[in-house]
């Protein structure tokens, strides 16, 4: 091609690619346009560089079919075009030899892509790599190939593409600012919209998946999945969550972005986590599900960073709206715990549509924080925080639920179909607390105790099942090491010992077994061991031996000793209830 031949093509090349600011067609317009001015080329292949991930990867092409060319990557220094890269100048490669030997050190999956998408396994007989620069930075490389055995590559084709590619990244430069100004206008146009219409977090994640062109997900702050901005973000968002699991937490920062790279079944996805931040606390996670290794750029986090605000607003708004109800609950609660009892007022209170039903039965349940040495400050957050999470229990809870909170105790009362068995009612209740109890111990800097009291049939009756509730919740503070949550039945005996005074039950314990404590101390006879495992076998000798694994004439002896220092001629009737309750006490006593 003569001189003037050149520089016409060259000028129509510019004109072509300057005719569009929209980047893909700018693209697309360069790869053919370079066909035209480089005399001879069969295929092109435009390069870009990934910067983050520190690989190149194929933009567009000719000759080659997309569909398979886009998924190689190639690092700087791999093959001719990543040779080329690393070099920050244009290469020729004469021969097939040549092309071969530059291309041996390519990755054995790029090397695949290559040959599907060029639906052979050959070498070109010829190649020419630049580099293309912007302000000094190398974006990409740009290559073209031949595969005619009677046509070379020289210096002046070199020097061609060399001006080319300069064209090249100019055009590239100007449609990447035109693109990225385009975008911040819609962001801002579409942001305003979803600002303006309140039509949700629904509608805010879907405008921002949009936007985005990815995934985009949205997590409460204990990592309850709220929305995602289609189906498949749903489906992968829950696999994600049951990936991280219980370590959600240490793998997500809550002040600032973290990434986390999340092994699905079909893919490996990158999961982008921005913290959703209220005045105080972080109230959320936006999730950004990036795949293919696609990054985030920086108007992508801009979209993120601008919406995350609206996000904000929209999860406080919903949370004051939850707070509001259970506060409306409370109320009602409140005068049936707490009010001067006024048989009119609850004859009243009866009639509301939340109660007026004859197939179900009350159960009250307290919740009470049980080491409040903080601060005021500190403790203010993290009761907050608390009832954050008491309001996540009762709205995924299945029965209808009430809610009062009064400084360091929370009262629950459940109303629950009469024909669940009280067995099955308190394992159902105690699994809602026990996640309360767990995210307690875990993200907050509060020890809390829940106590369940018995189910009563009417409303008039429930500050009886609130009476039970708090029996346990005395009993969990004298006996912490036995657990947070008791129900009433389980209590058996020993309710009836909590409002006891200590001093009391030492008497009482005293007064029954104290001699054979005190023989047991001083000579290790096993005394009050064998009195119990005597009375829990009905009085049964064989029955008492057969546990304790000794001969019966033992346990006979040992009885001996026992009338003898209890100066009693049996042990029978009132007296060995006295002794058994006196023995109950003892452990009572003596469980810590």
């Amino acid at each position: 091609m003569d001189t003037e031949k050149k520089l016409m093509s060259l000028i129509s090349s510019a004109r072509v690619m300057s005719s569009t600011l929209d980047l893909d067609e700018v693209l697309h317009q360069l790869i053919k346009e370079v066909m035209t001015v480089i005399e001879g080329a069969n295929a092109s292949i435009l390069f870009l560089y990934d910067k983050k991930h520190n690989y190149l990867y194929p933009k567009a092409a000719v000759g080659f079919d997309m569909t398979y060319l886009r998924h190689a990557r190639l690092a700087p220094g791999e093959g001719m075009s990543g040779s080329t890269f690393s070099a920050g100048k244009g290469q020729i490669f004469h021969t097939q030899n040549e092309t071969k030997q530059k291309m041996a050190n390519i990755s054995e999956e790029a090397k695949q892509f290559h040959m599907k998408a060029l639906g052979d396994n050959k070498y070109p007989t010829s190649a020419l790599c630049v580099p293309l620069i912007s302000k000094g930075e190398k974006i990409g490389v740009l290559m073209i190939d031949i595969y005619d055995k009677h046509y070379q590559f020289g210096e002046g084709h070199l020097k061609l593409l060399e001006t080319f590619a300069a064209q090249a990244a100019i055009a590239i430069e100007n449609a990447t600012l035109f693109s990225r100004n385009e975008r911040t206008n819609k962001i801002h146009e579409e942001l305003s919209k979803v600002a303006i219409s309140q039509g949700g977090i629904s509608e805010i994640t879907k405008s921002l998946g949009e936007l985005m062109q990815h995934g985009v997900a949205v997590f409460n702050e204990f990592f309850d999945l709220l929305e995602g901005s289609s189906s498949q973000t749903v489906e992968e968002a829950e696999e994600m969550r049951r990936y991280l699991g219980d370590a959600a937490h240490e793998k997500v920062d809550g002040q600032t972005t973290s990434t986390v790279r999340i092994p699905l079944d079909h893919t490996d996805i990158e999961a982008v986590f921005f913290p959703v931040k209220s005045d105080t606390y972080t109230i959320g996670y936006l999730a950004i599900l990036v795949h293919d290794g696609a990054d985030l750029d920086p108007l992508d986090r801009f979209a993120v960073e601008q919406t995350s605000i609206i996000f904000a607003l929209e999860m406080a708004r919903q949370e004051r709206t939850a707070l509001n109800d259970l506060k409306h609950s409370g109320y009602l609660l409140d005068q049936l715990l707490f009010s001067e009892w006024n048989e009119l007022a609850v004859n009243q209170i009866v009639k509301l549509p939340e109660f007026n039903s004859s197939d179900v039965s009350y159960v009250i349940a307290q919740l009470s924080i049980v080491n409040p040495m903080l601060s005021v400050k500190h403790l203010t957050a993290e009761k907050n925080r608390l009832l954050r999470l008491v309001y996540r229990g009762v709205s995924n809870y299945h029965y209808k639920t009430f809610v009062l909170d009064r400084n360091l105790d929370t009262t629950f009362m459940m109303t629950v179909p009469n024909n669940i068995s009280e067995d099955t009612l308190y394992k159902d209740i105690k699994k809602m607390y026990e996640g309360m109890i767990e995210h307690s111990l875990k993200g907050l800097d509060l020890n809390i105790a829940i106590g369940i009291g018995r189910p009563v049939s009417s409303v008039q009756e429930v500050r009886t099942s609130h009476r039970d509730a708090k029996k346990c919740i005395e009993y969990i503070r004298k006996h912490p090491q036995e657990g947070n949550i008791l129900s009433f039945h389980q209590l058996g005996i020993q309710r009836l010992l909590l409002n006891t005074e200590w001093s009391e039950l030492e008497d009482y314990v005293k007064d029954t077994v104290g001699p054979l404590i005190t023989y047991d101390k001083e000579t290790n006879a096993r005394l009050l061991e064998t009195l119990h495992t005597y009375l829990e076998s009905n009085n049964n000798m064989s029955m008492t031996a057969k546990k304790m694994f000794v001969h019966v004439n033992t346990i006979k002896y040992r009885l001996q000793q026992m009338t003898d220092l209890l100066n009693m001629e049996q042990i029978s009737g009132a007296r060995a209830f006295e002794l058994q309750l006196g023995i109950y006490i003892y452990h009572y006593l003596n469980k810590d």
